[in-house]
């Protein structure tokens, strides 16, 4: 069953009201999808017994999960009557997923083996190390300590560099390609 063709729309070829009203709505869509990731991680259960493996595990799921969910946004965006807002909607939900899919990894780890960080990381210490990685902050008061450890930071910052250029410039294409279907 497929979708019926839309034909896409630009924002700025919009009323002023119906402007505000779509991204208002979009804005209510991000902000209550970025409260769900978030709720869904610190309701996970991410307890680990020394020697666990669940953090590695549970990386994998969560690249599966955030790759489907990819794939479900890329399908929004090249449906949509408005792509530019679905693609910014995408990376609304990209973002905070990316950060919890490493954060619980993080608490898992530590969990396991509390020696792998400089301290036992909690659900918000391990939100926090996610985002301080991500963004290439590293305040250094939370370290990782073991090679696992370290090896799991170094993935992040790999695939956040990668992150950050592909995406964006994924959003970008995947966008003008919604648009110029719309002329023709």
């Amino acid at each position: 069953m497929g979708v019926a063709p839309v034909s896409p729309r630009r924002l700025g070829d919009l009323g002023r009201r119906e402007r505000r009203r779509a991204m208002a709505a979009s804005t209510i869509r991000c902000l209550l999808t970025t409260a769900v990731v978030v709720l869904v991680y610190y309701l996970l259960p991410l307890d680990g017994a020394p020697g666990d493996t669940g953090a590695v595990v549970r990386l994998v799921l969560g690249a599966l999960v955030f790759v489907v969910v990819m794939g479900l946004e890329l399908h929004r965006i090249l449906t949509a009557q408005l792509p530019q807002l679905r693609a910014v909607e995408a990376m609304a939900v990209s973002l905070p997923l990316f950060v919890v899919v490493f954060a619980t990894a993080y608490v898992s780890l530590s969990n396991a083996s509390p020696a792998d960080f400089s301290e036992r990381l909690n659900r918000t210490a391990g939100l926090y190390f996610a985002v301080v990685t991500l963004g290439t902050v590293g305040y250094g008061d939370i370290v990782p300590r073991s090679d696992v450890a370290r090896i799991l930071v170094s993935l992040q910052i790999l695939v956040d560099l990668a992150y950050v250029a592909l995406f964006l410039r994924f959003l970008v294409t995947v966008t003008r390609f919604s648009l110029h279907r719309g002329d023709t």
